[in-house]
């Protein structure tokens, strides 16, 4: 997929930016890939399909994601879609609820400010998990 993003890595310390050679950062990314591919053996199509939807919702909403707006918008049980949720934070690759109820970081995105800012090709601001 050619999205015309430059793929690179930078560390900032203080307040400057400095390039990582891509021969670390092709080998880091590769280790993080591996484990998120492993992980996602783990999901069945359904907990996938909860975590896309959550992860769209998040980018649309600007707002933390509730178990019964899934249940709703995807027609499955509340108390299935919370034991789903719930399988994916346990995995803490998926997603995460700070206050223990509502999903506000889905992979790869968050509603708290990471630092990481990502502007759409619309102009919308969002955060990078």
């Amino acid at each position: 997929m050619n999205n015309g993003l430059k793929h690179r890595l930078i560390v900032g310390i203080g307040s400057f930016m400095f390039p990582i050679p891509r021969f670390f950062s092709k080998k880091g990314l590769g280790k993080g890939v591996c484990s998120a591919k492993k992980k996602t053996t783990l999901l069945s199509d359904q907990e996938q399909r909860v975590h896309y939807y959550i992860v769209e919702q998040m980018a649309v909403a600007r707002e933390p994601i509730r178990a019964k707006s899934v249940s709703t918008a995807l027609g499955i049980p509340v108390e299935k879609i919370v034991q789903m949720i719930d399988k994916l934070e346990d995995l803490k690759t998926f997603l995460f609820r700070s206050d223990g109820k509502a999903v506000d970081w889905a992979y790869p995105l968050s509603l708290q400010n990471t630092g990481h800012e990502l502007i759409s090709h619309k102009g919308e601001r969002l955060f990078a998990a």
